[in-house]
């Protein structure tokens, strides 16, 4: 079932629970993905960011992949632009087909920010896409700017902000940042900042640069008002560190095994993302039609552990 963010985050806000958006940019990794989420009969987010489009996941071949897919599950599938920073970019995705696009403007003032976010909104929402906006500024994970309070979100901003873009969804930066985390650190997180952001809105909120933030906040998190969990350096390592595995324990692995074997680790640490966020069994508020593994004669994926 391929649809956007607003409809997948609301019933999250409704129900109180979150929604992991993993990264994804090849077709392992969006089946992992997918499949995880099948598994689970979980809600699901597919990000792809600029960078990644860029370099390898183009969008002709990315959202034909991603739509084929979604109409084998019955779980809710939304596509993302993950951090849209460049408008020839953003304009490329949504004409392509992209559900849905995250705006971030948060580097910018916040008049800046708000007129550029207001600009994607203005764009998604007379042709029914959603779009996610951030305030505060997630930063980089190596520089450990996560720390760095006065890049967090302020509350009395917020309201403002909503009222002037009308976004579908809001990240929020309250102490997680994008990328790895050096050795042995794991984040501290202003959990009283997400409830008090909670408490003003009932738009759905988003934690960006989840990797490596540890499994408890995660939890501690989506129990103080989080409904969207981004998560992607964690999944890439995950299967490069597979892949690695598997050709140091012989190196003339079967490529196309090796492919397979890689889409099945991917599938496994989603599925635990998936539990942290609580939304396993939340695709029955939506609908249930289909099964996923319908096209195992096609090889499509392995019966889920």
């Amino acid at each position: 079932m391929y649809t956007d963010i607003k409809t997948i985050l609301d019933d999250a806000v409704k129900n109180h629970y979150a929604v992991l958006a993993g990264g994804a940019f090849n077709l392992e990794t969006i089946r992992g993905l997918l499949g995880a989420a099948h598994d689970e009969q979980a809600p699901v987010i597919i990000l792809t960011g600029q960078n990644m489009i860029k370099r390898h996941a183009h969008t002709e071949i990315i959202v034909p992949m991603v739509k084929e897919l979604a109409e084998e599950t019955n779980v809710p599938v939304a596509l993302v632009l993950d951090h849209g920073r460049d408008w020839n970019m953003i304009t490329q995705t949504f004409r392509a087909g992209y559900s849905s696009i995250m705006i971030d403007a948060s580097a910018y003032e916040m008049k800046e920010n708000i007129e550029r976010t207001r600009k994607v909104v203005d764009l998604c929402h007379v042709q029914g896409g959603a779009v996610e906006g951030e305030l505060g500024h997630v930063g980089q994970a190596a520089s450990l700017d996560g720390c760095d309070a006065s890049m967090y979100t302020r509350p009395e901003e917020v309201m403002e902000f909503l009222a002037a873009t009308h976004v579908d969804s809001l990240a929020i930066a309250c102490g997680t940042a994008h990328g790895k985390y050096p050795q042995g650190f794991v984040p501290t997180l202003n959990f009283d900042l997400i409830r008090t952001v909670r408490s003003m809105t009932g738009v759905p909120l988003a934690l960006h640069g989840t990797s490596g933030a540890g499994d408890e906040n995660i939890r501690k998190a989506v129990e103080a008002g989080i409904n969207k969990v981004n998560v992607a350096t964690d999944i890439f390592c995950c299967c490069r560190d597979k892949t690695k595995q598997m050709l140091e324990e012989d190196p003339d692995y079967d490529y196309i095994q090796l492919c397979i074997d890689v889409e099945k680790e991917c599938r496994k640490i989603c599925r635990r993302f998936i539990r942290l966020t609580g939304s396993s069994g939340k695709a029955a508020n939506f609908h249930k039609t289909f099964d996923f593994d319908r096209s195992q004669n096609r090889g499509l994926l392995d019966e889920g552990e």
